[in-house]
């Protein structure tokens, strides 16, 4: 019989009310879950990105190849008719700097329009989260 009333005594009751160790525990695990799950979605949107964009850029490369061969030929044809009237020399200074004059240009352009941009939705959470964190633990308001 005494036995049976040491292991009674001994256990906590269920529904007894947690203490300051168990509280502060809680809230530390709350806050490495919150902390992982801030940190995961940053990975996850970008990864979510480079998948989208994924066959999109296969395709793309495809089309660059053609692209170069037309090329190629192109400027071979365009060599060859200058030729008729110029050196073959001349005729192939004025194709290559035709090139170089499109290629900067199309190369400024597009780099003046690229668009740059980061993970919106992990940057707006992280926003929210400080606000709340601010507003909730630490009594301030936003200014």
């Amino acid at each position: 019989m005494r036995s049976a009333q040491v292991d009674v005594l001994a256990s906590r009751g269920v529904y007894e009310r947690p203490g300051y160790s168990t509280l502060i525990g809680r809230i530390r695990e709350n806050v490495r879950t919150l902390i992982r799950k801030q940190l995961e979605l940053p990975r996850q949107e970008i990864a979510e990105i480079l998948r989208a964009n994924l066959g999109a850029a296969k395709w793309l490369a495809i089309a660059a190849v053609f692209g170069l061969l037309f090329l190629f030929s192109f400027v071979i044809l365009l060599v060859a008719v200058i030729a008729i009237w110029l050196p073959l020399p001349i005729a192939a200074l004025i194709v290559a700097g035709v090139l170089l004059l499109g290629a900067l240009l199309t190369g400024l352009r597009g780099w003046k329009t690229r668009e740059l941009r980061g993970p919106t939705r992990s940057i707006s959470s992280v926003k929210e989260t400080i606000s709340w964190a601010k507003q909730r633990l630490l009594g301030q308001t936003e200014s």
